[in-house]
């Protein structure tokens, strides 16, 4: 049965068919870092050409999943491009050298795996357009044995760098490289991967996108403290920053990195979308960019054909075809529960007065306001409001210790799937009876093709 499933599988990923943006143009390139000091004039350019090339292919096909209603997210794969750009021309130059794998601890930048499976030849690029439509096998998040040519699950945020520790170690002599995120970095799993990796001398490298950027703001905003750079260095690892869109700079931090003994992370600061009108910069562009800006951005870039094929049959030929009749909520006869939470929690506390609620009320967010109904509390009630970021299990506790006090009511949201991640300190709260209504959000599953991680079945 695994096997038939297997063939089956491949076959749905081999169909021929076509994808608007041509990518003959790609070329491979090899640049061994132990012995090339600075990028040539021809392999820079080459590097250049592949750069533009592929991002303009994830920006069309993530934004095929925002044209079928499926969603998805752009501008992370988009940032990571030139460095994705230069691993690979690394482990073509240097297989021995290196785990050849492109393992990133922010799995909703999935585009880059299934744009690397297709330059790998495990898929055709016509499949792309089917990005996280059901049963199409592209999900929101990597997951292995689901997709040809992923090669690693990857979990939530923060979930991937305690697991290339592993890998390095199973791989001693090779460097093992590890794709990272200022908004991964917050999560406390990092930390814990940070002190066993210097304190083993792990061959682990990391080149962290730095855009200042999540869901729902900007970290220098909400955590005016946090800098993953010092964050990292305060572990012990060899660090250097440099700009993300600077190939130069990027060649040679990243060539510093394979040359130093031991672990090393290279921030690659950006901002978030470089050069995408009405993205560039903001929070948007943690999601799937819209039809309309892939459109302009598309038509500047000359693909026209894409940009027809966006604003005709991507609307209806990537639909999933065993999705079926949905037998919940239809139309605007109700509104989501998950939005529904933040406004009946609303009318709730609007009975007290403004010194009452302050005093006696709590409501902190883990960077996911908008998708599980904590953004009506923060509109309405800024005063009681915690912004706080991708860490569940410290910002749990902080409204578990709020909630210690019998007068006290903490409020806490994030998606069900993530409950995995509190368990423990679930268990905490309740031995120290504390108040803490929680709102785990997204249980269960629907047709928008997410995976595993993101489900929450077992909960």
């Amino acid at each position: 049965h695994e096997h038939r499933s297997s063939v089956l599988t491949g076959r749905l990923f081999k169909m021929a068919g076509t994808f608007e943006i041509d990518m003959s143009s790609f070329k491979e390139v090899e640049i061994n870092p132990f012995t090339e000091a600075t990028l040539s004039a021809e392999k820079k350019a080459t590097i250049l050409a592949n750069v533009q090339l592929c991002r303009d292919a994830i920006v069309f096909f993530t934004s095929c999943g925002a044209a079928s209603g499926y969603g998805g997210h752009t501008g992370g794969a988009y940032d990571t491009v030139p460095e994705v750009m230069l691993l690979r021309s690394f482990f073509k130059a240097c297989p021995d050298k290196f785990v050849p794998i492109f393992f990133d601890e922010a799995g909703h930048r999935v585009a880059t795996q299934y744009l690397l499976a297709a330059l790998d030849g495990d898929m055709e690029f016509s499949h792309l357009k089917k990005y996280r439509v059901g049963h199409a096998g592209l999900p929101g998040h990597p997951e292995l044995r689901c997709t040809p040519g992923v090669k690693f699950s990857s979990g939530r945020l923060g979930q991937m760098w305690p697991m290339v520790n592993g890998v390095a170690m199973a791989n001693k002599g090779k460097i093992a490289w590890c794709l990272g995120s200022d908004g991964s970095q917050m999560e406390g799993n990092d930390s814990e991967a940070a002190r066993l990796c210097v304190a083993q001398n792990l061959k682990v490298k990391l080149v962290i996108d730095d855009n200042n950027v999540t869901i729902a703001g900007h970290p220098k905003d909400y955590f005016p403290g946090y800098d993953v750079e010092k964050t990292l260095k305060g572990h012990g690892m060899g660090t250097s920053v440099c700009d993300g869109e600077d190939i130069d700079a990027l060649y040679a931090e990243m060539r510093a990195a394979v040359l130093a003994d031991g672990p090393y992370a290279v921030v690659a600061r950006r901002k978030m979308a470089p050069g995408v009108e009405g993205v560039e910069g903001t929070c948007g562009g943690h999601d799937v960019i819209a039809v309309a800006k892939a459109v302009v951005y598309l038509t500047k870039r000359g693909h026209m054909d894409a940009v027809k094929w966006l604003e005709g049959d991507a609307k209806i030929a990537t639909k999933d075809p065993q999705a079926g009749d949905y037998l919940g909520t239809k139309g605007n006869t109700q509104k989501a529960n998950r939005g529904e939470f933040g406004l009946v929690v609303n009318k709730i506390i609007e009975r007290l007065s403004d010194e009452e609620r302050v005093s006696k009320i709590v409501c902190i967010d883990s960077d996911l306001e908008g998708s599980t109904g904590l953004k009506a509390i923060h509109q309405k009630h800024p005063e009681i409001f915690v912004q706080s970021g991708i860490m569940e299990r410290a910002n749990f506790q902080a409204a578990a210790g709020f909630g210690m006090d019998k007068t006290k009511q903490a409020i806490f949201s994030t998606f069900a799937a993530f409950l995995e991640m509190c368990i423990s300190e679930i268990t905490m709260a309740r031995l120290n009876y504390s108040n803490v209504l929680c709102h785990f959000s997204h249980s269960g599953v629907d047709d928008m093709a997410d995976n595993t991680c993101h489900f929450g079945i077992n909960n």
